[in-house]
């Protein structure tokens, strides 16, 4: 049984994931492995640390996007705590002992608005990106005031861009700087709608660079 300060990400957060369950005990929050054995310090125990601290390490990377796009999260949630919930399963570890991130799975946003369909270009001396998307109105889960979002990771120095591009009506290419020494090579891009008042998102596409 691991113990976290209220003020970590998995703060009151009471439901399971992978190999955990979060609790409250003798008002202290706390991370149970489902493990058969009661050892502290057994391989599968490791296992999950390592796994759980990279996983916590991302939501504090991600936690710009988190709070915008998981606006139906519920009241005892923080955005990193919805963000982990959302993402469990995309840190893993292989046979070699090392921990592995499938960057296309992580989630940025979660929601029942249609998602964003985009395409995304590198500018010519590699320091912007363009995003490009098919102009669309009202309708069914979607809303022609809807903003979309592009979610930026560099993922070798693990920073994170949040960029407002423009609406779901506007079919304009939107033109982002890259933060001085970025790689283009190293980035993963993600885009979700968020409408107009903020209280609803849609899911996380993730881009692949044209």
């Amino acid at each position: 049984m691991a113990l976290y300060e209220t003020s970590l990400i998995f703060r009151r957060l009471k439901k399971s994931a992978g190999k955990a369950t979060f609790s409250k005990w003798r008002g202290m929050d706390v991370m149970k492995e489902k493990i058969v054995e009661n050892e502290s310090s057994t391989p599968a125990q490791q296992r999950q640390r390592r796994i759980f601290t990279e996983l916590m390490d991302w939501c504090g990377i991600f936690g710009e996007a988190a709070a915008l796009g998981f606006p139906t999260r519920a009241r005892v949630q923080t955005p990193e705590n919805a963000f982990a919930q959302a993402n469990a399963g995309v840190v893993t570890m292989d046979e070699e002992g090392e921990v592995v991130v499938d960057y296309s799975r992580i989630v940025c946003s979660k929601g029942t608005l249609v998602a964003p369909e985009v395409t995304m270009t590198v500018g010519d001396e590699k320091e912007s990106l363009t995003f490009l998307h098919v102009a669309d109105e009202n309708g069914y889960h979607k809303y022609a005031t809807d903003c979309l979002y592009a979610v930026i990771l560099e993922k070798e120095r693990k920073e994170v861009q949040v960029h407002e591009l423009n609406e779901r009506k506007d079919a304009t290419p939107v033109t982002v700087m890259l933060k001085e020494g970025w790689d283009t090579e190293n980035l993963c891009v993600y885009v979700f709608y968020l409408r107009q008042d903020g209280k609803r998102a849609s899911a996380t596409r993730y881009v692949k660079i044209a």
